[in-house]
């Protein structure tokens, strides 16, 4: 009888990959949906019956039907479908039709998906998709009022706005209000990150985040599970490349990554954090300033962990695997 359900995505989810591999090996049954395939007719077909309050789901890959009437775990890694930018980067010359009809296609593949994970109460989620969508604004808000200490932060949409902060702040930093994005093509893959900023040249651009820019001694990322902290330290604050931001990867000169233990009172105030925003599992960024100061940046609840556990040796797939079996015989 399999209990439990993992909702993820096919592509570029090796993690995910890796905690069904710990699954199989403990022997522990599970079922599997994949956000970018369990809408598409040709992988899987699939009746939401209100009439008899059930979902018949048959995987055509596989030639199985799938039993949701028994779940009672659910590890909630990936939670929408990005049918919109999928269509949209298939189409070489973008009109308002296309535009239109995409966002209308992956606004009804997410509606069908939240009809699904709402369809059973029941279900223990680790972690709700619900609560897994949170904001940048929300949380460093609540950080504030655990004690954890932030970047002085401003929102604003104007220069004349931008130059008002930089009076009270001159070193400052922009980022993505809400998430990065990623673009492909014939001669690489292209990211948003962490900049400085400068001498601003637009009057009016779309409301921005900015942030007091901190002289880092080093980053820290930190994998919180169950009330559990994994921490590393990356030493990117002496390389110029990657001062501002490690993701803009020096290759050439890779930063190294350690293990990290973050003193007790830095601890208690995140577990305080994380449980005000009902996450069971994150990955938070923080840096540590020259003086010795821990500063608080930001929560991804769907962030990879694969870059904490190989380097560190946590092993966290693994304990990902555990933690569901654990919580599996306790619903028990």
């Amino acid at each position: 009888m399999i209990e439990i359900l993992i909702i993820s995505k096919a592509d570029f989810e090796l993690t995910t990959n890796e905690v069904c591999d710990w699954l199989n090996h403990f022997g522990i049954p599970y079922v599997r949906l994949n956000v970018d395939k369990v809408t598409d007719s040709q992988y899987y077909e699939t009746l939401i019956d209100f009439e008899n309050n059930s979902i018949e789901i048959f995987d055509k890959i596989n030639k199985q039907h799938i039993d949701l009437k028994n779940i009672k775990i659910v590890w909630c890694r990936r939670f929408i479908d990005n049918a919109f930018d999928k269509i949209i980067a298939a189409e070489s010359l973008i009109d308002y039709n296309v535009v239109q009809f995409a966002k209308f296609q992956s606004a009804e593949k997410n509606q069908f998906l939240k009809i699904l994970y709402d369809f059973y109460p029941e279900w223990l989620w680790v972690d709700n998709y619900k609560d897994t969508n949170v904001d940048k604004a929300k949380v460093l808000r609540l950080a504030k009022e655990s004690g954890l200490d932030i970047p002085k932060t401003y929102i604003a949409n104007s220069k004349t706005q931008l130059l008002n902060i930089m009076k009270k702040s001159a070193k400052l930093i922009t980022k993505p209000l809400y998430e990065g994005i990623g673009f492909f093509t014939e001669n690489g893959v292209y990211i948003t990150h962490t900049q400085k900023v400068n001498n601003p040249k637009y009057s009016q651009f779309l409301p921005s985040l900015f942030q007091e820019e901190i002289e880092k001694n080093y980053e820290i990322r930190v994998f919180y599970l169950d009330e559990k902290l994994y921490s590393m330290a990356i030493f990117s604050g002496s390389n110029q490349k990657t001062k501002t931001d490690f993701r803009n990867y020096d290759l050439i000169n890779p930063n190294r990554y350690i293990p990290y233990v973050l003193p007790k009172h830095i601890k208690i105030k995140l577990i305080n954090l994380m449980n005000m925003l009902k996450l069971s599992t994150g990955s938070i960024d923080m840096i540590k300033d020259y003086s010795g100061k821990h500063i608080f940046l930001e929560v991804n609840p769907i962030g990879q962990f694969g870059m904490v556990s190989k380097p560190c040796n946590y092993n966290l797939e693994k304990q990902v695997a555990q933690m569901l079996i654990k919580k599996l015989e306790y619903y028990e």
